[in-house]
C-alpha cells in the first residue's frame, strides 16, 4: 500500500501509525471507480481503493476529493493536489494540519 501524510507541514511517506492519536475531522473511502463514502475511521483497503483523512481545518470539497482521486498517479499525487487545492484558499498550510493519502495498488 503506497501512503503519504502532510505532517509538520511537509509532504512525506506515511507509516502505519502516522494516524494514531490524531483527532481525525473526516475520514473519506474511495472505491476504484472513484465512488466516495464518509467514514469515522480508515478502513482496510481492497486493491485500488484509497483513503484520505484528516485532522485540522483542510480546505477542500468532497467532489474535489474524488476528482483528484481519479485523476492520480498514485497516493503522493494525489495527496499533492488536495494540498495545492488547499493553499490556494487558504494561503498557507498550518503546522497543525495533518492529511493522510493512501491508495492500495493494483498488484500486476
Amino acid at each position: 500500500m503506497a501512503g503519504y501524510c502532510l505532517k509538520n507541514g511537509r509532504i512525506q511517506e506515511a507509516w502505519g501509525d502516522d494516524a494514531a492519536g490524531q483527532k481525525l475531522a473526516a475520514v473519506f473511502h474511495l472505491a476504484a471507480d472513484g465512488e466516495m463514502k464518509e467514514l469515522n475511521e480508515i478502513p482496510a483497503l481492497s486493491e485500488g481503493e484509497g483513503v484520505l483523512a484528516y485532522a485540522g481545518e483542510f480546505y477542500i470539497d468532497p467532489l474535489e476529493v474524488q476528482v483528484e482521486f481519479l485523476k492520480a498517479a498514485n497516493a503522493e499525487k494525489w495527496l499533492e493536489a488536495l494540498v495545492l487545492r488547499h493553499t490556494d484558499r487558504a494561503r498557507q498550510v498550518s503546522g497543525d494540519l495533518f492529511v493522510l493519502a493512501e491508495i492500495k495498488e493494483v498488484d500486476a
